[in-house]
């Protein structure tokens, strides 16, 4: 399983800042590298698989809120960037914004449910690469 660096995802940040606007600066760069790390600990140490990887990529990076603007895009991005560097396309609806924000205000969606919806989606996904 291949895994983003730390410029990969501040990549990432500019370019949804880019895209979309707001802020581009990173706030907490240490939120970022343990963020970033929690995915490769799940795999290592949970033998964890392709979609829980990249629900823990989205769900940490949310959480950490590491940059100034756009960190529940930047946490979705980086979860889509890593499925597609791994091997799957994943094309996610409008739903996945809603999602996204209820992670990240601690409402009802926890990391294990995040996984569970990246697994399904991936499941229903016919455009794997």
């Amino acid at each position: 399983m291949l895994f983003l660096s730390k410029q990969e995802v501040l990549d990432i940040h500019a370019k949804a800042i880019g895209e979309f606007g707001g802020s581009l600066g990173l706030r907490d760069e240490g939120a970022l590298e343990s963020a970033l790390a929690a995915a490769e600990q799940r795999h290592f140490y949970e033998n964890a698989d392709l979609a829980t990887c990249a629900a823990t990529y989205a769900f940490h990076l949310s959480k950490a809120h590491a940059f100034v603007d756009g960190n529940k895009r930047t946490a979705l991005l980086t979860a889509l960037t890593f499925l597609k560097l791994n091997g799957h396309s994943l094309h996610l609806g409008p739903e996945w914004l809603d999602i996204m924000v209820r992670v990240a205000a601690d409402e009802t969606m926890q990391r294990a449910d995040l996984s569970r919806a990246f697994a399904a989606r991936m499941a229903n996904d016919e455009n794997v690469e």
